[in-house]
């Protein structure tokens, strides 16, 4: 008979243990949720946040939010008093000649990694922009006060840029900056 209650309870201590993990669960997982709906209505409403109390993940997810934020409020603005001509999102993109090609992945073993030098890395990165020049339209620009990062109609990340910078971004980007009196064209001759 004693032997049977201790088995009771090791079996009643495994569900109460159980059932606190999922309880833990539940709790961790209805949080992340609560910081992910503050995080959205802060950006929503243009409010700054302390980087001091988020993780990076959540870091870059609020500044991504923002910049697509602030980039559609100006288009919105840019294409209300542009020549008088309302300009729709999807003539944006039909104007640029976008081209999406599926780009094959090839799966690696563990055998075969290697580590491979930061130069070689920066060279790639650099060829796979200059694929992405071909297809949108570029201009030239110079800042004429800082600017936040942008993400860019190409879905690059531009910036942060200050005073006197040059960048090379999406026109339909540099007309907003420009717009907005952050940057002047640079015309090439």
């Amino acid at each position: 008979i004693k032997k049977f209650e201790l088995e009771n309870k090791q079996k009643v201590k495994l569900q109460l243990l159980n059932s606190y993990k999922e309880n833990l669960n539940f709790l961790f997982t209805d949080f992340l949720k609560i910081r992910e709906l503050k995080l959205l209505n802060a950006a929503l409403t243009l409010q700054g946040i302390d980087f001091n109390d988020v993780i990076d993940a959540e870091r870059l997810f609020y500044q991504n939010l923002i910049s697509s934020i602030k980039g559609f409020k100006k288009l919105k603005k840019i294409s209300l008093y542009d020549d008088n001509e309302s300009l729709e999102l999807e003539e944006i993109f039909e104007k640029e000649n976008v081209i999406v090609e599926s780009t094959p992945v090839e799966k690696v073993k563990d055998d075969e990694k290697m580590i491979v030098p930061i130069d070689d890395i920066s060279e790639k990165s650099i060829t796979i922009q200059t694929k992405q020049l071909v297809q949108y339209k570029y201009t030239l620009i110079r800042f004429t006060s800082p600017s936040p990062p942008l993400v860019g109609i190409d879905g690059f990340n531009y910036g942060p840029f200050q005073e006197d910078d040059i960048a090379n971004l999406p026109y339909k980007n540099a007309r907003i900056l420009i717009y907005e009196k952050f940057a002047e064209k640079i015309d090439i001759i």
